[in-house]
């Protein structure tokens, strides 16, 4: 997204890629690069850096990088946005998340189980508008439960590519960062500590070598539990009962987070779920439906809270990455502006 709208907007563009993607982050630039080429641009209008944070620190301190669009944590988001004051440049900001994905008792269990599932497990959870809060309505929480474990369970974990021997028949990969199967680890414990019920999952996969953390699936999660404040970014699904199928206390349960990126709401009553959506702080909405906020690229794309300001993606986004001036120019070749002769230097009496 950052790069398409630099380009479309008429920018060239360097992307500093995360050491923990630097391998993966090359297929990415070589379609950009192969589609600049088969349109007739100068592939070199994109460039990429790795390395460590002194690479990032480096391009935010250039002078002759006008704008940073930065995407990860807010602890580094904060940085970057120190880095940029000094020299008062813009800079957007898209940070961590904790989507929830409000399940009415209206809704058709049927449809919404696909969509969880998607949610809270695409990309083993790594993905920063996934599901990582799913508010159940007390009326149908119990089947919820009942219906959604087994299929948790049956999720296939694994190697994806065949350049590493697999046929593809996986749900869901690895962790990109090793230390933060240690981390989930904290977040599961510190909650079932404090009541949780873990169905299952809740550790690594022994069974795999390489950094698997197993397919979790977690509810009664309250507030006081870290789980419930901070961003899981993994392949854990978090189940908070809706107490008496009560909207308003859904909306205040969402809000506590002090995110505030996506967020979506299932019911078969659409105004109802409208209705929710616009009492929710958060950048993006959507009803009966997931992750479309993304992939519609004209719509702007941002959040709220510790999830960052300011957009990419949309008018917003192209607009974002433009100098705008204000420029004025008779518009009638025989019309001129002119100062009237009362207020004309030196001013008469």
């Amino acid at each position: 997204n950052h790069i398409i709208s630099g380009l479309f907007s008429g920018n060239a563009v360097v992307a500093k890629v995360s050491e923990h993607t630097s391998w993966s982050s090359t297929y990415c630039i070589d379609m950009v690069r192969a589609a600049l080429a088969a349109h007739g641009h100068d592939v070199d209008v994109v460039q990429t850096v790795t390395g460590f944070g002194e690479a990032g620190a480096a391009l935010v301190d250039h002078p002759k990088i006008d704008k940073i669009i930065f995407t990860g944590s807010p602890k580094i988001g904060r940085l970057v946005m120190e880095g940029c004051s000094k020299h008062v440049k813009p800079v957007v900001l898209e940070l961590g998340g904790k989507d929830p994905m409000i399940l009415c008792e209206d809704a058709k269990m049927n449809e919404i189980i696909p969509w969880v599932l998607r949610g809270c497990f695409q990309n083993c959870g790594q993905n920063c508008i996934g599901v990582e809060r799913v508010f159940v309505y007390e009326s149908i929480f119990d089947e919820f439960i009942d219906r959604v474990t087994p299929k948790v369970k049956a999720l296939r974990q694994g190697i994806p590519l065949k350049t590493c021997g697999s046929n593809g028949s996986v749900d869901l990969g690895s962790l990109v960062m090793e230390q933060h199967s240690d981390y989930l680890q904290g977040l599961i414990d510190d909650a079932v500590k404090k009541g949780a019920t873990l169905h299952c999952g809740g550790k690594r996969n022994s069974s795999l070598k390489g950094n698997f953390y197993e397919p979790t699936m977690i509810s009664g999660i309250t507030s006081e539990m870290r789980i419930a404040n901070e961003e899981v970014f993994g392949p854990v699904m978090c189940i908070m009962k809706v107490p008496n199928d009560s909207d308003d206390e859904c909306v205040r349960m969402v809000n506590e987070s002090c995110f505030g990126l996506g967020s979506c709401a299932y019911s078969e009553n659409k105004a109802r779920a409208l209705a929710i959506g616009k009492k929710l702080k958060s950048g993006m909405f959507m009803v009966n439906d997931f992750g479309g906020n993304y992939l519609i690229q004209s719509l702007p794309f941002g959040g709220v809270k510790e999830s960052g300001f300011n957009r990419f993606a949309g008018i917003e986004g192209l607009r974002a990455c433009c100098l705008e001036r204000s420029i004025v120019v008779d518009r009638f070749p025989f019309v001129k502006t002119q100062i009237p002769p009362p207020i004309d230097y030196p001013m008469s009496e």
